[in-house]
């Protein structure tokens, strides 16, 4: 478990794909410290078969605390993906209604309003193409199950290993990776922010920018 940033409040992980963030993160900080999974509190979430950066609070209070951030748009996330093909515009917002099926744990975009229905919101910008493939940055304005990937495959830009939305393109796993992090530190009165860089493997390796510092 690599730990970009620890205090007695909080722990800034950096999840791996295949890891879940609500069981096995808690566990392996708790094995990797000596202390007790119960010690950890989920504030959210990052998809399985996704990875990148996640805090997770040390006690009640600064959990309630990053909750209620996250339900206030205070707690920013920042995204990278990569798609076949290049969105168009080149930068823009994606608004869609989302209805999430579970009994096959995926989300599907409708024209209407319904029961169990959801708008969804995320801002783009491309950073850079290397044919036939783009690196896309992604900030959310919206948290939805599957958001990303069911917005981009929506409009025929499945991200890439992503086969549940449709991506007909290998790659050891999903290219989604939550890149940039931040929020208001309580304690320290401040905000915080914090970056990591994707794993050196495809399709990331194949773009130039995608370990740069962000701007």
């Amino acid at each position: 478990m690599k730990i970009i940033h620890k205090t007695a409040e909080y722990t800034v992980v950096c999840k791996a794909a295949g890891e879940d963030s609500e069981h096995d993160l808690p566990e392996m900080l708790a094995e990797q410290n000596g202390d007790r999974a119960t010690d950890y509190y989920v504030v959210h979430r990052l998809d399985k078969a996704a990875s990148g950066l996640l805090v997770l609070a040390r006690d009640r209070q600064t959990a309630g605390e990053l909750s209620r951030q996250l339900t206030e748009n205070r707690l920013r996330k920042t995204y990278l993906c990569v798609v076949p093909g290049v969105p168009a515009p080149v930068s823009g917002e994606m608004q869609d209604l989302l209805y999430q099926d579970k009994m096959k744990k995926k989300m599907f975009p409708v024209k209407r309003k319904r029961a169990g229905v959801k708008e969804a919101s995320l801002t783009y910008r491309v950073l850079e193409t290397q044919a036939p493939l783009t690196l896309v940055e992604v900030e959310l304005q919206t948290g939805r199950f599957h958001q990303i990937r069911c917005q981009f495959a929506a409009r025929k830009l499945p991200l890439v290993g992503d086969g549940k939305y449709g991506s007909r393109v290998r790659s050891p796993h999903l290219a989604l990776f939550c890149r940039q992090l931040s929020f208001y530190d309580a304690k320290e009165k401040k905000e915080c922010s914090f970056t990591a860089a994707p794993p050196a493997e495809l399709p990331w390796t194949a773009f130039s920018c995608a370990s740069d510092e962000v701007k």
